[in-house]
């Protein structure tokens, strides 16, 4: 169970580095230093936004309950693809929103569409299959 642990801890990490330093990037299209950045990103978004949300529905993720009354999957998908169109405007590599795009678009497929956004869980619990 430790090895599982370690793995999904440096997962997680892994993806938030990625996050951080895209979206670091985003904003330096426009001429705004990481250091600028990071004191609002780190400092106030990530435990106010990000962690608080995080515990405080981590219970629903293990109920399967996804309500959409803050936002739904819709809302999500039409956000992150403002998010792509502004990376390829700005010309900012645009992968990583186009696949949480693509994430967000199974998840709808899957029947999510009034879920909100952490319903991609169900998504993320199954297998990737290659054609």
């Amino acid at each position: 169970m430790a090895v599982l642990y370690n793995t999904a801890l440096l997962d997680m990490m892994y993806a938030t580095m990625n996050g951080f330093l895209h979206a670091t990037a985003l904003v330096a299209s426009a001429n705004v230093p990481a250091a600028q950045f990071a004191d609002l990103a780190i400092n106030w978004f990530m435990p106010t936004v990000v962690d608080a949300t995080l515990v405080e529905q981590a219970p629903d993720l293990d109920r399967g309950h996804y309500p959409g009354d803050f936002g739904t999957m819709e809302m999500n998908v039409n956000a992150l693809d403002h998010i792509t169109r502004t990376c390829v405007e700005q010309g900012v590599h645009s992968d990583q929103p186009r696949l949480m795009k693509a994430i967000a678009e199974r998840a709808i497929a899957e029947g999510f569409s009034g879920k909100n956004y952490l319903a991609v869980f169900e998504i993320f619990k199954k297998a990737t299959h290659r054609s």
